[in-house]
């Protein structure tokens, strides 16, 4: 059965009513955001409201979203990734991440608050993770604050 951009109700945190997402790997990414304890709220970058630039034209995250960390706010991005898109060092999907962690990078030397992660995280290491720190563990490029 594919749902594929098909509206899904009933999250729990999720800002918007409904999200759609564009594969399965996306989905579960969002059901793990929905079960974790620490997050506060979280939105599928659908419509996009976010765009980072980057050397090989804008990412637009998948997913952005917010959570306690020892006890402080922190908003991250989050990007699930195919794996065919990843291979190769000089790959476009790396080169939008490198430029997204970069971003995140100069937020948090500019010590805006709250405090701004990215993550980006292959779809295969999404579908084989049970909880979201399981799944962050994974992430192939990330940047935690400072």
């Amino acid at each position: 059965m594919s749902f594929v951009r098909v509206p899904i109700k009933g999250w729990s945190k999720c800002v918007y009513e409904a999200a759609s997402f564009e594969s399965n790997p996306e989905y579960c990414a969002a059901k793990l955001l929905d079960a974790d304890s620490s997050v506060i709220w979280w939105l599928r970058n659908d419509p996009v409201r976010l765009r980072i630039p980057s050397p090989a034209g804008f990412l637009e995250p998948d997913f952005l979203y917010s959570k306690t960390i020892n006890g402080r706010q922190v908003i991250a991005v989050l990007e699930v990734k195919g794996e065919h898109l990843w291979n190769g060092p000089g790959s476009v999907a790396r080169i939008k991440a490198a430029g997204a962690k970069a971003w995140a990078r100069a937020i948090a030397e500019a010590k805006v608050d709250p405090e701004w992660h990215f993550h980006e995280v292959l779809g295969q290491d999404v579908e084989s993770s049970h909880t979201l720190a399981s799944m962050l563990d994974k992430a192939v490029l990330s940047f935690k604050g400072m």
